[in-house]
Parts: structure tokens; sequence; C-alpha cells
């Protein structure tokens, strides 16, 4: 939709693969920006998608001009919170949630402490569970990709409870919703930077926690926390499916302090 308003606002009646050139693209970055009012990664994720679809012009036979690879956006990194394990063991023993908010609660705590995406943890049930239920053993929707990690206690009180399987599921924008009301009401309510960039400007305001959390925070949370209690990278990105550590790395969310908290038993330190 967006390649379309571009050339109709350039008059450019007839786009062709080899048209798209290193001009075109920094053009179509400046429209995103300037008249969409896009955020950068949204940006980015257009150019990809854009860049992706040349690729594939140039496997059926059609020419293309390869200025346009000399395009990039950059990353950037946005705010996104996460829960310590204090928090998240304050979530799961609040009382005074309805039996559907509990559900709600329960399926994300069970993300916390498995690392999967809301994709995967949505739809755990008997047959993923392994040596006696010692274990979780799954292959991942979005990549294909078998983990295999420790059920933590928490995780298989939860399975317990429903009688052998996960709270039922909901579609991920229902989850998101119902997550951030839930966390309101158990009085998440400490300040959260929130900084991106939109268009050519950076929006920076201040926001409960609670508005900032998803079916993602999850995840974040267990990347986060196992990465705080010394896990090595590479066995947390066994269980998370990351490919690469710069990918892991946009997943951890620990302040300075929290740095210096958790290098000060090291023995480089003592």
């Amino acid at each position: 939709m967006h390649v379309s308003l571009y050339c109709e606002l350039n008059g450019i009646k007839n786009l062709y693969t080899n048209s798209i050139d290193l001009e075109f693209c920094e053009g179509y970055i400046d429209y995103l920006k300037s008249e969409a009012n896009l955020m950068q990664n949204t940006v980015k994720g257009h150019i990809e998608r854009l860049g992706a679809m040349l690729h594939k012009a140039v496997l059926y036979g059609h020419t293309i001009n390869n200025t346009f690879r000399e395009v990039k956006v950059q990353d950037e990194e946005v705010s996104a919170s996460y829960f310590d394990t204090t928090e998240i063991a304050r979530l799961y023993y609040f009382k005074g949630l309805t039996r559907f908010q509990q559900e709600i609660r329960d399926l994300f705590i069970a993300g916390c402490y498995t690392g999967l995406r809301y994709s995967d943890y949505s739809r755990l049930d008997e047959s993923h569970f392994i040596n006696h239920g010692t274990q979780i053993r799954i292959k991942t929707k979005k990549t294909g990709a078998v983990v295999q990690l420790p059920v933590h206690r928490f995780v298989r009180e939860i399975f317990e409870k429903y009688g052998g399987q996960m709270p039922r599921s909901h579609c991920i924008q229902y989850f998101d919703r119902y997550i951030k009301l839930i966390c309101r009401k158990v009085g998440f309510e400490e300040p959260v930077l929130y900084e991106r960039t939109v268009g050519n400007g950076v929006v920076r305001k201040t926001m409960p926690k609670w508005e900032t959390i998803s079916s993602h925070t999850a995840r974040r949370s267990f990347a986060t926390n196992a990465f705080l209690e010394g896990i090595p990278p590479y066995r947390i990105m066994l269980i998370t499916g990351h490919r690469s550590e710069k990918s892991f790395f946009k997943y951890i969310r620990i302040t300075r302090e929290e740095n210096a908290l958790s290098l000060s038993n090291h023995r480089f330190f003592q």
C-alpha cells in the first residue's frame, strides 16, 4: 500500500523491478518517515520486505538495479519491560482475580519460565512433557526448531491445576489486552520511560509498567532472568531459539544497577 501511495505522490505511473534503485529507496524511506510518520523499526521492515521482493524477482528472471542494496535502515533499540523473578512471584500468588483472569495470568507465567513464544507456550499439552514430566520438548511454530528445557515448579503447578494441560488460549491481541488489565489490577504502576523514533522525531513519555506488558514480555523476562542468574547465553539461546548473540541480547533488559549487582560475586571483583 505504501509503495503505491509513494508512486502516486511522485507521479510514478509504472514501477518496474529495475527502476527500484538507491534513489527510489531513499525517497521511499523519506516518505515513510515524513508522510506516513512510521516508527523506525516499521520503516526498516518495509525496506526489508521490498528487498525480499526484489531478491525473489531475480529468481523469476527479472532484472533489478543492485544499487538498492546500498540502502540500510538501522535497528532501533526500543524501550521494553520485563518482570524480574520477584515480580513474577507477586503476579503468580496474587489473590482476587476472576477465573478467566487466572487463566490469562497462568498462561503468561508459563511463558515467563519456558522462554517460548506465545504461539508455542499457549499450545503446550501433555504430549510436550517428557522424562516423567521434568522437561518440555516442542517444535516451535515460527522456525520449526525443536527446543527442550527443564520444567519450572510454577509451570508444573499450572499444568496440574488445569488437569494436565495449559489454560485455554486466545488470539494474541485478546491476550495482550487482558494481561495489561490484570497487571494493572495487581498494581504494577511504577513509571517506565518509553522512547521511540516516530517519523523524523523522537517520542518520549512515561507510562505505568502495566501498560507496557504484552505476551512477549514473558519471553523477554525468561531471557533476562536466566542471564542474570548466570546461565551462559548460548545455553539460553538453545531454549529461546535465537541464532545469533546480537538478536539474543536485544531481549536482555537489565539496568546498570542490576548489572553491577550480578557481577559483584564474580571472582574478578573479589
